[in-house]
């Protein structure tokens, strides 16, 4: 039994203002990919499969880019720091306006870790974004061998996931790929490795 003091970990919450920042990076990301599919505003598509792109749209934010945050979120409240999503509001103005023009660049904003949390503590951290987009995108990539109507569906959000894996994973700036190295580089090539393999999966069909 250990006589040291704990340190105390905070419950998962989200602070004040976080729900809104996120629900507008949502609300911006699914437009963007919307407009993307659906190649909007050059081409104006039918009601119906604008609607259709929007679903599919959203469903791929909700299980790529959310759950990618919140990931970073949940080790960082594990390890006792206090961690927040803070929108970038230049990042979803731009992700909106070029997607008018066929290209998807978001740069929505970040969970921002309140602390000083350890190198190790910090690579785990940065690791758990792109590792919780890995186990989406294979557990996702299942469909591709089920002859479903749906299959494409859940092929195209396994392949967004495997995509901002490998785009937070790129050792430059302050992305999770910097922080990764920094504390585990054997790590660092798995995941790159992974995010790139299941890319190259989503193509073959």
């Amino acid at each position: 039994m250990s006589y040291y003091p704990q340190p105390l970990r905070p419950s998962f919450r989200f602070y004040p203002g976080e729900i809104k920042d996120l629900l507008l990076s949502i609300l911006v990301l699914t437009l963007a990919f919307t407009f993307y599919m659906t190649r909007f505003p050059f081409n104006i598509p039918p009601f119906y499969y604008f609607l259709y792109a929007l679903i599919i749209s959203f469903l791929a934010i909700i299980f790529s880019f959310f759950l990618h945050e919140m990931a970073h979120k949940y080790v960082a409240l594990r390890y006792g720091y206090p961690a927040a999503f803070k929108r970038w509001d230049m990042g979803l103005l731009l992700a909106l306006l070029i997607s008018f023009f066929g290209v998807i660049f978001a740069a929505p904003g970040a969970v921002y870790v309140y602390g000083f949390p350890t190198l190790k503590e910090n690579g785990k951290i940065s690791a758990a974004g792109p590792i919780a987009n890995l186990l989406v995108g294979f557990s996702l990539m299942t469909f591709k061998f089920i002859s479903s109507p749906l299959s494409f569906i859940f092929v195209y959000i396994a392949a967004l996931n495997f995509f901002i894996a490998f785009f937070n994973l790129l050792p430059i700036g302050p992305m999770d790929g910097v922080k990764i190295i920094r504390w585990n580089l054997s790590l660092y090539i798995s995941l790159m490795l992974l995010s790139l393999a299941g890319l190259a999966l989503t193509y073959i069909w």
